[in-house]
């Protein structure tokens, strides 16, 4: 029979070790989720508007109520309790909803007091894949609040990461790495939302995912599945994030949830580093399309720490 001093210490590696096994058993992880609507609003000053902010837990029950909204520039644009904003003098706001677990979204806000300002700039690139070494020319459009087209005479541009995606004065932009990049044009102070772009590699067939993580894990950034000639490699970019765990793998797998076993995956390799650009070669007969998901996942735990799904 076990001693109390062992059942004591048996209780304490079961404590630490409980919430990441139990998350595993069940064949179909939820996530919660938030979501705030419009994406962008123009208003005049004076003017209100209410925001729409929904947010579901992980047993997919709306709990909207829990929502915490903030301004970013509350002296521009006020926002209650409930969502609903006031523009209080000309400018740009960003407008964050708030929920449990870390969880947020945003509105961008633009003021106005002139009926001819500019109210509203879009990036009108259409095409927002390039692969690495090649350009692309970008272009914006300004609107005033009547949503009618207005002269643009200079864009400022701005990627979120030069190292993938760099910029220049004339919207040439230049694909240097694989990755994911957001980018922003600005018209006379006025900017755009936040336009993602995703460099993929030279030549071939490929399936590209984003990362998100798994119950309180943190992984982000590109991964993407390439044809080399008869092989397949994987490629995170220049933006992958993980966060640390111990002996760490990573894994192509046919579904997303539960625990990974030689089934419904196959594993490449234990993970090179917690950031940045890494490529691991896939086993000879394995197809582009064979598998739909990567999989961060911790073995001596059997932990899902993040997963990206291929297009």
């Amino acid at each position: 029979m076990y001693s109390l001093k062992h059942m004591f210490l048996l209780g304490l590696v079961m404590t630490g070790l409980s919430a990441c096994i139990k998350t595993e058993i069940v064949t179909e992880v939820l996530e919660p989720k938030i979501l705030v609507e419009p994406a962008s609003v123009s208003l005049m000053t004076g003017q209100t508007f209410q925001l729409n902010g929904i947010y579901t837990n992980e047993l997919a029950e709306n709990q909207s109520g829990l929502i915490q909204w903030n301004s970013a520039a509350p002296t521009i644009v006020s926002v209650s309790a409930g969502g609903l904003i006031t523009a209080l003098t000309t400018g740009q706001a960003w407008i964050v909803a708030s929920a449990p677990g870390g969880l947020s979204d945003s509105t961008l806000v633009t003021v106005t007091d002139n009926a001819n300002a500019i109210a509203k700039v879009e990036i009108t690139t259409i095409q927002t894949v390039l692969e690495t070494g090649t350009t692309r020319q970008l272009s914006a459009k300004a609107y005033n609040a009547s949503n009618q087209e207005l002269p643009v005479s200079a864009v400022n541009w701005t990627s979120s990461n030069t190292d993938i995606l760099s910029i220049s004065a004339d919207g040439i932009a230049s694909a240097q790495n694989v990755g994911t990049v957001s980018v922003t044009a600005a018209v006379d102070g006025v900017f755009s939302l936040p336009l993602s772009f995703q460099v993929t590699p030279t030549g071939g067939a490929s399936r590209t995912g984003i990362f998100s993580g798994n119950m309180g894990y943190s992984v982000a950034g590109t991964a993407m599945l390439q044809q080399v000639g008869p092989d397949v490699r994987l490629v995170f970019g220049a933006d992958f994030q993980a966060s640390n765990g111990p002996q760490l793998g990573v894994y192509l797998a046919k579904t997303a949830s539960g625990s990974l076993n030689s089934s419904n995956s196959l594993k490449l390799s234990n993970l090179l580093s917690n950031s940045g650009t890494q490529s691991y070669n896939v086993p000879a007969g394995v197809g582009l399309n064979d598998y739909n998901y990567v999989v961060i996942y911790c073995i001596p735990f059997t932990v899902r720490f993040g997963t990206a799904q291929f297009n």
